[in-house]
C-alpha cells in the first residue's frame, strides 16, 4: 500500500557512495554479456538465465519503465509479454523526452512514485505523458491510440461528438466529469483527460475496470491548484462523489472503504506530482520552478539565440502566475486528520517558498529591466548575451557580466533592508544551471544589494514589457547612480558595437540627473 502519510524524500545518496555501487552493476551485467555471448556460440542449446528483473544504479529509462510496470501488474495479479511493456514504456519515453520537456520528463515520473502503490506507479507513468499544447499537439503514435477522442478546429480542442467510445474511455470521462462535445482547456483538465484516455487505452487489454477506474481517479487528481466549488467542496470530494457514480454506473462493486481509499491515492499522488511547492531546500525550489520556464516559452528552449524581451516576457508570466497561486490551493486530503495534518505543513511550507520565489522573481524582474532599458535607448532589443556574455559551454568560455560586476556578503548600507534568504538565492545561486540562464544572478545581486527591498517595490513600476523609452529612463533613473555606472561600464565592455551609445546614454543620464 501507499504511505498516504507520504513526506519524507528517499536519502540521496553521495556521488562516493553511487560509484561503486554503479562498478558493481556495471560488472554484473558484463558478466551476463560474457555468459550470453559463449551460449551464443558455443554448445548450450540455450542463453543462461540473466537477472532481466533487477532494477539497479544504471538501469536505462526503458528498462526500468519496463521492470517497474511489470511488477506493478504482477501485483495487481496481472501481467502481459515483453512487447506489450515495450511499447508501453516507448510512448512514455519518446513523450516525455521531447525537446519541449524540461521538467515534465521521464525523471519526474519516477521521482513523485517512490515508495507509491502499484496503483499510483501506474498512474504516474501517464500523468503528464500529454503537454498538448506545449508537445504541439498529439505524436504520431498518441495520435493512434486516441486520436478519435478529439477533434480540433481553429485551435480549440474538443472531445467528438456522436461517437460511440467502449465503456472504460466512458468511465474514465465520467470520473472527469467530461461530456462528449466539451471543449478541453490546457488549464483545466485538458492535458490530465488525454493523458487518462492514453493510460486507458493502454492498460485496458491487461486490467480489469477498477484498476483502470482507480488509475483513472488518480491521473485526475493531478489536475493542480484548483479552488473550491460552489457549494464548497474541494477536488477531491468532487472526485469522491464522481467516483461513487460510476461505481453504480458500471458495476465495479466496489465498498465504501475501498472508494474511499481510491480517493485517498489520488490525492496523494496530486500531492507527489506538486510536492516541489514544499521542498525545504529553496534553491531546489527555484531550479525546478526555472526548468518549467521553457515549457512555456518556445524562445528559450533555443539557448543561443532568445532576446531581452524573450527573457523579460517569460519571467511576466511565471511571476504572474506566482502572485496569482494560492497556496491553500495546492496540497489536497480527503478524510484522514493525520494526513491532513501533513499536507497544512506541506501548506505553510509552500506559502514561504512561494514568498521567497516572488521576490527573487521580481529581483530578477528589475534586473533583466535594466537591460531591457539599455538595450532599448541604445538601439532597441537584442540576443541577451550582446549585454550579459555568453551562457558557458563546454568548449567555449567568455567574459560574462558576473566577471565584471561582483556583489560581495557585506552587510547592506544603513536604510537598506534585505531578505537574506533571497539575496543568498541570488548571489550564490540556485541548485543546478539551466540550459538558458546561470544558476547565480551576479547582476540581480549587485542591484538589489544596493537598494534592497523596498528599493526593488519602488522600481518595479517601471520594469515593463515590452520596454519603452519612458520606463527606460524612468528605471535608469530611479537607481543610484553607482548602481547605473557600474552596470553601463559592464556592459560597454562586453557590447563592443553599442559602446559609443552606452557612453552617450551615460551623459544625457547625468545632465538630465
Amino acid at each position: 500500500e501507499s504511505n498516504h502519510g507520504h513526506d519524507e524524500e528517499e536519502p540521496k545518496s553521495s556521488s562516493k557512495q553511487k560509484r561503486p555501487s554503479l562498478l558493481r552493476s556495471a560488472l554484473r551485467a558484463r558478466n551476463r554479456v560474457k555468459d550470453r555471448r559463449q551460449s551464443y556460440i558455443g554448445s548450450a542449446s540455450h542463453p543462461p538465465a540473466s537477472e532481466t528483473s533487477e532494477i539497479f544504479l544504471g538501469t536505462t529509462w526503458m528498462n526500468r519503465l519496463v521492470l517497474e510496470m511489470q511488477t506493478c501488474l504482477e501485483d495487481l495479479d496481472a501481467s502481459t509479454e515483453y512487447p506489450c511493456l515495450e511499447k508501453w514504456a516507448c510512448i512514455v519515453y519518446e513523450s516525455m523526452s521531447a525537446p519541449s520537456r524540461t521538467f515534465h520528463s521521464v525523471q519526474h515520473v519516477f521521482d513523485i512514485s517512490i515508495e507509491a502503490n502499484s496503483i499510483q506507479k501506474l498512474a504516474a507513468y501517464f500523468h503528464d505523458i500529454i503537454y498538448y499544447s506545449i508537445d504541439g499537439g498529439l505524436s504520431e503514435d498518441q495520435d493512434a491510440l486516441i486520436g478519435d477522442l478529439i477533434c480540433e478546429k481553429d485551435g480549440v480542442v474538443s472531445i467528438v461528438k456522436g461517437e460511440t467510445f467502449e465503456n472504460n474511455i466512458l468511465m474514465m470521462m465520467d470520473i472527469f466529469g467530461f461530456d462528449a462535445g466539451k471543449v478541453l482547456d490546457p488549464f483545466k483538465g485538458m492535458n490530465e483527460f488525454l493523458s487518462a484516455a492514453l493510460a486507458v487505452r493502454c492498460y485496458q487489454d491487461v486490467l480489469g475496470p477498477v484498476h483502470l477506474a482507480q488509475i483513472a481517479a488518480c491521473i485526475e487528481a493531478t489536475i493542480p491548484f484548483r479552488k473550491l466549488d460552489a457549494e464548497g467542496k474541494n477536488p477531491i470530494e468532487c472526485l469522491f462523489e464522481r467516483m461513487v457514480k460510476v461505481n453504480d454506473t458500471y458495476n465495479l462493486k466496489l465498498v465504501e472503504i475501498e472508494l474511499v481509499k481510491s480517493a485517498q491515492l489520488a490525492a496523494d499522488l496530486g500531492n507527489r506530482d506538486l510536492g516541489n511547492f514544499a521542498t525545504p531546500e529553496r534553491a531546489v525550489f527555484l531550479s525546478n520552478t526555472w526548468n518549467l520556464l521553457p515549457e512555456s516559452n518556445i524562445s528559450l528552449r533555443n539557448t543561443t539565440v532568445f532576446r531581452i524581451s524573450n527573457f523579460a516576457n517569460a519571467l511576466q508570466k511565471m511571476t504572474g502566475f506566482f502572485e496569482y497561486l494560492d497556496p491553500e490551493d495546492i496540497f489536497q486530503s480527503f478524510r484522514n486528520a493525520e494526513y491532513e495534518a501533513i499536507m497544512a505543513k506541506k501548506t505553510e511550507a509552500a506559502r514561504q517558498n512561494i514568498h521567497v520565489a516572488l521576490s527573487y522573481m521580481n529581483c530578477k524582474r528589475l534586473s533583466i529591466a535594466v537591460v531591457a532599458a539599455i538595450a532599448e535607448l541604445t538601439g532597441g532589443d537584442a540576443p541577451l548575451a550582446l549585454f550579459l556574455g555568453d551562457l558557458p559551454e563546454r568548449h567555449h568560455v567568455s567574459t560574462s557580466i558576473e566577471d565584471l560586476i561582483y556583489c560581495c556578503d557585506r552587510e547592506p548600507d544603513p536604510g537598506v533592508k534585505l531578505d537574506r534568504r533571497v539575496f543568498e538565492l541570488l548571489n550564490h545561486g540556485r541548485e543546478s544551471e539551466s540550459n538558458f540562464d546561470i544558476k547565480n544572478s551576479p547582476l540581480a545581486a549587485y542591484i538589489y544589494s544596493l537598494i534592497g527591498t523596498d528599493g526593488i517595490d519602488r522600481c518595479m513600476k517601471f520594469a515593463v514589457h515590452p520596454m519603452d523609452k519612458e520606463h527606460a529612463f524612468g528605471v535608469l533613473k530611479a537607481l543610484p547612480m553607482e548602481c547605473v555606472a557600474t552596470i553601463v561600464a559592464a556592459c560597454a565592455e562586453i557590447a563592443i558595437t553599442r559602446r559609443y551609445a552606452l557612453d552617450k546614454m551615460m551623459k544625457n543620464l547625468r545632465a538630465n540627473n
